[in-house]
Protein backbone atom coordinates (compact mmCIF):
# COMPACT_ATOMS: atom_id res chain seq x y z
CA UNK A 1 0.00 0.00 0.00
CA UNK A 2 1.47 3.54 -0.93
CA UNK A 3 1.19 6.22 1.22
CA UNK A 4 -1.11 7.96 -1.50
CA UNK A 5 -3.65 5.27 -0.22
CA UNK A 6 -3.35 6.77 3.53
CA UNK A 7 -4.34 10.06 2.32
CA UNK A 8 -1.72 11.21 5.06
CA UNK A 9 -0.29 15.00 5.04
CA UNK A 10 2.15 15.77 1.99
CA UNK A 11 5.68 15.18 3.37
CA UNK A 12 8.83 17.30 2.72
CA UNK A 13 10.85 14.35 1.39
CA UNK A 14 12.94 14.01 4.42
CA UNK A 15 13.18 10.10 4.34
CA UNK A 16 11.26 7.56 3.62
CA UNK A 17 9.95 5.10 6.20
CA UNK A 18 10.25 1.75 4.63
CA UNK A 19 14.05 2.32 4.86
CA UNK A 20 14.72 4.78 7.51
CA UNK A 21 15.45 2.37 10.66
CA UNK A 22 13.54 4.34 13.25
CA UNK A 23 10.48 4.54 11.61
CA UNK A 24 10.05 0.78 10.52
CA UNK A 25 10.79 -0.03 14.03
CA UNK A 26 7.87 1.82 15.49
CA UNK A 27 5.85 0.70 12.60
CA UNK A 28 6.44 -2.79 13.15
CA UNK A 29 5.95 -2.30 17.10
CA UNK A 30 2.44 -0.77 16.15
CA UNK A 31 1.44 -3.48 13.30
CA UNK A 32 2.68 -5.87 16.22
CA UNK A 33 0.19 -4.17 18.41
CA UNK A 34 -2.78 -3.82 16.60
CA UNK A 35 -2.19 -7.86 16.08
CA UNK A 36 -3.11 -8.01 19.46
CA UNK A 37 -5.74 -6.12 20.05
CA UNK A 38 -9.39 -7.69 20.04
CA UNK A 39 -12.03 -7.40 17.37
CA UNK A 40 -14.84 -5.10 18.30
CA UNK A 41 -16.95 -7.81 18.30
CA UNK A 42 -15.11 -9.92 21.15
CA UNK A 43 -15.16 -6.90 23.82
CA UNK A 44 -18.21 -7.44 25.93
CA UNK A 45 -19.47 -10.95 25.33
CA UNK A 46 -17.92 -13.86 27.26
CA UNK A 47 -15.15 -11.81 28.83
CA UNK A 48 -17.44 -10.08 30.75
CA UNK A 49 -20.52 -12.44 31.61
CA UNK A 50 -17.66 -14.84 32.51
CA UNK A 51 -17.22 -12.72 35.74
CA UNK A 52 -20.84 -12.88 37.31
CA UNK A 53 -20.71 -15.12 39.99
CA UNK A 54 -22.14 -18.31 38.80
CA UNK A 55 -25.02 -18.07 41.66
CA UNK A 56 -26.08 -14.75 40.78
CA UNK A 57 -27.47 -16.44 37.18
CA UNK A 58 -29.10 -19.15 38.85
CA UNK A 59 -30.92 -16.43 41.24
CA UNK A 60 -31.91 -14.81 37.77
CA UNK A 61 -32.97 -17.89 36.23
CA UNK A 62 -35.15 -19.52 39.45
CA UNK A 63 -36.58 -15.77 39.69
CA UNK A 64 -37.88 -15.85 35.92
CA UNK A 65 -39.01 -19.18 36.16
CA UNK A 66 -41.16 -18.04 38.65
CA UNK A 67 -42.47 -15.83 36.92
CA UNK A 68 -43.37 -17.60 34.33
CA UNK A 69 -45.05 -19.83 36.69
CA UNK A 70 -47.14 -17.05 37.93
CA UNK A 71 -48.19 -15.90 34.47
CA UNK A 72 -49.73 -19.11 33.28
CA UNK A 73 -51.82 -19.14 36.81
CA UNK A 74 -55.38 -17.24 36.57
CA UNK A 75 -55.05 -14.79 39.86
CA UNK A 76 -58.23 -14.51 42.01
CA UNK A 77 -56.62 -14.25 45.56
CA UNK A 78 -55.48 -10.71 46.27
CA UNK A 79 -52.07 -12.34 48.26
CA UNK A 80 -50.97 -14.02 45.03
CA UNK A 81 -51.24 -10.79 43.19
CA UNK A 82 -48.87 -8.78 46.28
CA UNK A 83 -46.93 -12.35 45.89
CA UNK A 84 -46.27 -11.85 41.80
CA UNK A 85 -45.76 -7.35 42.30
CA UNK A 86 -43.12 -8.47 44.02
CA UNK A 87 -41.90 -10.95 42.47
CA UNK A 88 -41.19 -8.99 39.20
CA UNK A 89 -39.65 -6.13 41.63
CA UNK A 90 -37.39 -8.50 42.15
CA UNK A 91 -36.86 -9.60 38.99
CA UNK A 92 -36.20 -5.83 38.26
CA UNK A 93 -33.89 -4.98 40.87
CA UNK A 94 -32.13 -7.76 39.84
CA UNK A 95 -31.55 -7.09 36.27
CA UNK A 96 -30.74 -3.78 37.14
CA UNK A 97 -27.93 -4.28 39.02
CA UNK A 98 -26.55 -6.69 36.46
CA UNK A 99 -26.44 -3.75 34.15
CA UNK A 100 -25.03 -1.45 36.12
CA UNK A 101 -22.30 -3.62 37.27
CA UNK A 102 -21.70 -4.63 33.58
CA UNK A 103 -21.80 -0.40 32.36
CA UNK A 104 -19.27 -0.06 35.21
CA UNK A 105 -16.77 -2.89 33.89
CA UNK A 106 -17.30 -1.32 30.22
CA UNK A 107 -16.48 2.10 31.53
CA UNK A 108 -13.45 1.09 33.36
CA UNK A 109 -11.99 -1.41 30.12
CA UNK A 110 -12.72 1.69 27.99
CA UNK A 111 -11.33 4.84 30.43
CA UNK A 112 -7.79 5.61 31.07
CA UNK A 113 -7.80 6.46 34.61
CA UNK A 114 -5.98 9.18 34.81
CA UNK A 115 -7.29 11.65 32.39
CA UNK A 116 -11.02 10.50 32.00
CA UNK A 117 -10.64 10.17 27.98
CA UNK A 118 -10.91 6.64 26.39
CA UNK A 119 -7.77 4.36 26.57
CA UNK A 120 -6.10 2.42 23.94
CA UNK A 121 -8.94 -0.32 23.71
CA UNK A 122 -11.64 2.63 24.06
CA UNK A 123 -10.41 4.13 20.91
CA UNK A 124 -9.90 1.16 18.80
CA UNK A 125 -13.31 0.14 20.12
CA UNK A 126 -14.94 3.77 18.79
CA UNK A 127 -12.50 4.24 16.04
CA UNK A 128 -13.52 1.39 14.40
CA UNK A 129 -17.06 2.16 14.67
CA UNK A 130 -16.48 5.22 13.23
CA UNK A 131 -14.58 4.57 10.38
CA UNK A 132 -17.24 2.32 9.44
CA UNK A 133 -20.34 4.76 9.85
CA UNK A 134 -17.74 7.39 7.81
CA UNK A 135 -17.65 4.94 5.50
CA UNK A 136 -21.23 4.11 5.00
CA UNK A 137 -21.96 8.08 4.75
CA UNK A 138 -18.88 8.91 2.79
CA UNK A 139 -17.90 11.54 5.61
CA UNK A 140 -14.33 11.72 5.74
CA UNK A 141 -12.03 11.73 9.00
CA UNK A 142 -8.91 12.90 10.39
CA UNK A 143 -6.72 10.62 12.86
CA UNK A 144 -4.33 13.10 15.07
CA UNK A 145 -1.16 11.72 16.84
CA UNK A 146 -0.04 13.62 19.34
CA UNK A 147 3.23 12.97 21.97
CA UNK A 148 4.46 15.07 24.95
CA UNK A 149 7.45 17.04 24.55
CA UNK A 150 9.22 16.39 27.82
CA UNK A 151 7.62 14.66 29.62
CA UNK A 152 10.32 12.63 31.09
CA UNK A 153 12.31 15.64 32.03
CA UNK A 154 9.57 17.16 33.92
CA UNK A 155 9.31 13.51 35.98
CA UNK A 156 12.70 13.64 36.37
CA UNK A 157 13.36 17.41 37.51
CA UNK A 158 9.70 17.94 39.25
CA UNK A 159 8.12 14.63 40.13
CA UNK A 160 5.59 12.07 38.62
CA UNK A 161 2.82 14.55 40.34
CA UNK A 162 3.87 17.18 38.01
CA UNK A 163 4.44 14.83 34.92
CA UNK A 164 0.45 13.43 35.80
CA UNK A 165 -0.63 16.82 35.71
CA UNK A 166 0.54 17.67 32.71
CA UNK A 167 -1.20 14.59 31.08
CA UNK A 168 -4.12 15.67 32.87
CA UNK A 169 -3.63 19.31 31.32
CA UNK A 170 -3.05 17.97 27.71
CA UNK A 171 -6.09 15.70 28.39
CA UNK A 172 -8.22 19.23 28.90
CA UNK A 173 -6.83 20.84 26.02
CA UNK A 174 -7.98 18.14 23.27
CA UNK A 175 -11.43 18.32 25.10
CA UNK A 176 -11.29 22.11 24.35
CA UNK A 177 -10.14 21.73 20.58
CA UNK A 178 -12.57 18.73 19.51
CA UNK A 179 -15.93 18.01 19.89
CA UNK A 180 -17.62 15.91 22.14
CA UNK A 181 -18.06 13.49 19.26
CA UNK A 182 -15.09 13.22 18.10
CA UNK A 183 -13.00 10.26 19.74
CA UNK A 184 -9.96 11.41 21.97
CA UNK A 185 -8.08 8.68 23.57
CA UNK A 186 -4.78 8.47 25.71
CA UNK A 187 -3.82 5.33 23.88
CA UNK A 188 0.26 5.31 25.54
CA UNK A 189 2.32 6.94 28.55
CA UNK A 190 2.76 10.37 26.95
CA UNK A 191 0.97 9.60 23.62
CA UNK A 192 -2.48 10.45 22.37
CA UNK A 193 -4.85 10.35 19.84
CA UNK A 194 -8.09 11.92 18.48
CA UNK A 195 -10.20 10.58 15.35
CA UNK A 196 -12.15 13.73 14.42
CA UNK A 197 -14.90 14.38 12.09
CA UNK A 198 -14.26 16.88 9.36
CA UNK A 199 -16.20 19.53 8.63
CA UNK A 200 -16.26 20.95 4.79
CA UNK A 201 -14.40 24.63 5.91
CA UNK A 202 -12.41 21.74 7.77
CA UNK A 203 -8.29 21.03 6.98
CA UNK A 204 -5.29 20.10 8.77
CA UNK A 205 -4.09 23.31 9.54
CA UNK A 206 -7.11 24.79 10.47
CA UNK A 207 -7.54 21.94 13.07
CA UNK A 208 -4.12 22.41 14.50
CA UNK A 209 -4.72 26.08 14.51
CA UNK A 210 -6.98 25.37 17.06
CA UNK A 211 -5.37 22.70 19.24
CA UNK A 212 -2.36 25.65 19.66
CA UNK A 213 -4.45 28.53 20.41
CA UNK A 214 -6.14 25.62 23.35
CA UNK A 215 -2.45 24.79 24.28
CA UNK A 216 -1.37 28.91 24.42
CA UNK A 217 -4.54 29.53 26.69
CA UNK A 218 -3.45 26.74 28.86
CA UNK A 219 0.21 26.98 29.31
CA UNK A 220 -0.85 30.80 30.09
CA UNK A 221 -3.71 30.98 32.88
CA UNK A 222 -2.92 27.23 34.31
CA UNK A 223 0.59 25.94 34.30
CA UNK A 224 3.45 28.05 35.56
CA UNK A 225 6.47 26.20 36.19
CA UNK A 226 6.58 24.33 33.26
CA UNK A 227 4.76 24.15 29.54
CA UNK A 228 3.03 21.82 27.61
CA UNK A 229 4.48 20.95 23.90
CA UNK A 230 2.86 18.65 21.69
CA UNK A 231 4.63 16.93 18.82
CA UNK A 232 1.80 16.05 16.13
CA UNK A 233 0.97 13.71 13.37
CA UNK A 234 -2.09 13.67 11.09
CA UNK A 235 -3.26 11.64 8.45
CA UNK A 236 -6.67 11.72 6.48
CA UNK A 237 -9.06 9.19 6.04
CA UNK A 238 -11.23 9.30 2.75
CA UNK A 239 -14.65 7.09 2.50
CA UNK A 240 -13.71 6.55 -1.21
CA UNK A 241 -10.13 4.58 -0.33
CA UNK A 242 -11.48 3.53 3.17
CA UNK A 243 -8.49 2.04 5.43
CA UNK A 244 -8.38 0.50 8.83
CA UNK A 245 -7.73 2.51 11.69
CA UNK A 246 -4.30 0.72 12.13
CA UNK A 247 -3.23 1.84 8.87
CA UNK A 248 -4.33 5.90 9.81
CA UNK A 249 -2.15 5.43 13.07
CA UNK A 250 0.44 4.22 11.22
CA UNK A 251 0.76 7.48 8.97
CA UNK A 252 -0.25 9.65 11.84
CA UNK A 253 2.35 8.70 13.81
CA UNK A 254 5.27 8.77 11.03
CA UNK A 255 4.36 12.14 10.75
CA UNK A 256 4.80 12.91 14.52
CA UNK A 257 7.99 11.46 14.54
CA UNK A 258 9.34 13.54 12.01
CA UNK A 259 8.24 16.19 13.61
CA UNK A 260 10.08 15.77 16.81
CA UNK A 261 13.25 14.41 15.47
CA UNK A 262 12.77 18.10 13.55
CA UNK A 263 12.02 19.90 16.79
CA UNK A 264 14.94 17.81 18.54
CA UNK A 265 17.61 18.65 15.96
CA UNK A 266 16.85 22.35 16.04
CA UNK A 267 16.67 22.62 19.59
CA UNK A 268 20.27 21.09 19.99
CA UNK A 269 21.51 22.77 17.05
CA UNK A 270 20.46 26.03 18.66
CA UNK A 271 22.13 24.63 22.20
CA UNK A 272 25.57 24.16 19.90
CA UNK A 273 25.21 27.64 18.23
CA UNK A 274 24.72 29.43 21.76
CA UNK A 275 27.73 27.43 23.35
CA UNK A 276 29.51 28.36 20.47
CA UNK A 277 28.98 31.95 20.50
CA UNK A 278 29.47 31.76 24.30
CA UNK A 279 33.07 30.09 24.13
CA UNK A 280 33.78 32.61 21.24
CA UNK A 281 32.88 35.90 23.34
CA UNK A 282 35.26 34.64 26.12
CA UNK A 283 38.27 33.28 24.07
CA UNK A 284 37.90 37.83 22.81
CA UNK A 285 38.29 38.59 26.16
CA UNK A 286 41.07 36.83 27.76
Amino acid sequence: MSRSDLQSPSSDGSGDRSTNPVFSRRAAALAGAAAHWPSSGDLFTDEYLADIPEEDSHELANLLKKVEEYSQTAFTDPEILVKFRDLLLDVSQSVFLRWRVLNQLRTMALTDELTGLYNRRGFLLMGTHNIRLATRISNPLFLFFADVNGLKRINDRCGHVDGDALLVCCAEVLKMTFRESDVVARIGGDEFAVLATCDSDDSRDSVLKRLQSSIDLMNRDVLASYQLSLSIGASRFDPSNPVGLAELLAAADFEMMRQKLSRSFADNFTSRIYSLDGNSNGNGHS
